[in-house]
């Protein structure tokens, strides 16, 4: 294991703590430009996400409405009552954002499947970047708010779902999560900055609780007068 991603996921909890889970459970509230432009300006205000820590599997319940939940899993997507009846089933999820624009309204599907993506992966960072198939390799780092942030570029292979194939993760001096640098490939072409802060300890693993992105600007600052995409999350529990 590379020194930069060894020193992450050990400030995050460690690899051998984090083998030993299996699932999680988290409230969220997310928000942000990107919904209005799609169309769900209020899907997501809150909700609770139930989730897998060793495959890409994720609950998030009520949604579409009250009284049902969403499953997501990357080949596949389905409602259901909270009874477990299946009202309704999405096969090849991912293929049905295929020629879409920033301007094109989403449906149920298409929200709960970019909700899900990332939250799975803003819960699961950075001990998914130990999985096979997904190459990191150290950068230059980035110089912000006084300090020196440390840079994993990371390359996603086709079978894994991630907001972007590359990213680029920049760590602080403590190991945490700061930045990433990438581009929501849901919404077309576009680059993008992710801020993660309020980490939090929830059963030994430490969670940015507060995620921001914004629109990247060419030098690599953000365009502060609008955030894309909020997200909260709390009341972590990983068993």
């Amino acid at each position: 294991m590379q020194d930069l991603l060894a020193r992450a996921v050990q400030a995050h909890g460690g690899a051998g703590h984090w083998r030993r889970l299996s699932g999680f459970r988290a409230r969220s509230h997310v928000r942000g430009a990107i919904w209005a432009v799609k169309g769900k300006q209020h899907a997501f205000e809150e909700f609770v996400v139930a989730g897998d820590t060793r495959t890409q599997r994720l609950t998030m319940a009520p949604y579409p409405g009250r009284g049902l939940c969403s499953t997501w899993e990357p080949h596949r997507q389905t409602v259901r009552r909270d009874d477990g009846a299946v009202l309704a089933a999405q096969p090849r999820p991912r293929a049905r954002f295929d020629s879409h624009t920033r301007q094109t309204p989403w449906d149920d599907f298409h929200a709960g499947y970019f909700a899900a993506e990332v939250l799975w992966n803003y819960l699961t960072v950075p001990f998914h970047l130990l999985r096979d198939g997904i190459r990191t390799e150290e950068a230059a780092p980035w110089y912000e708010e006084g300090g020196v942030w440390r840079a994993l570029r990371v390359t996603y292979p086709e079978t894994f779902a991630a907001p972007s194939r590359q990213q680029t993760l920049y760590f602080d001096e403590c190991g945490l999560l700061r930045r990433t640098d990438f581009g929501f490939e849901l919404l077309g072409p576009g680059p993008a900055v992710h801020y993660a802060t309020a980490h939090r300890c929830f059963d030994g693993v430490v969670v940015p609780t507060r995620h921001r992105a914004y629109v990247r600007n060419p030098d690599g600052s953000r365009a502060r007068e609008s955030i894309s995409l909020a997200v909260d999350i709390d009341d972590v529990c990983f068993v």
